[in-house]
């Protein structure tokens, strides 16, 4: 799942509303509920939906605090991918910022700054080296 993740992440760089696919979002909202990889599945594919996925925000925002590192990850990547609409997992977001995980933690502020650039403000971005 790690690998889903990274190719995600770095596919998500050249983002654009016209290039999202069109997705089932009910389908893939039903999917949230299911096992670790059914849900990434499902986030996968919301964010590849882009604004197209607004309607999942509030059935993504509890994934955020997910035992499963890549699933917090990814919840943060759908967000992001989603962008304004998705101004309701702010708050939830911000504490993400705070996770063991770097990337994780990188991948909330990028959603953050996707979302609603002022509020990151005066956020110092660490740059992590192991």
């Amino acid at each position: 799942m790690a690998a889903v993740s990274f190719l995600l992440f770095a596919a998500g760089c050249g983002k654009s509303e016209d290039a999202a696919k069109a997705v089932d979002v009910n389908a893939q909202v039903a999917q949230l509920k299911g096992s670790n990889d059914a849900q990434a599945n499902a986030l996968s594919e919301l964010a590849a939906g882009g604004p197209k996925s607004a309607s999942a925000v509030k059935d993504i925002i509890p994934l955020l605090k997910s035992e499963d590192t890549v699933i917090r990850r990814l919840a943060a990547y759908a967000l992001y991918q989603i962008g304004p609409a998705a101004k309701a997992a702010v708050p939830d977001l911000k504490a993400l910022m705070q996770d063991a995980d770097p990337s994780t933690a990188t991948t909330a502020i990028n959603a953050l700054n996707a979302i609603d650039p002022s509020s990151t403000e005066g956020i110092k971005v660490l740059n992590v080296t192991q």
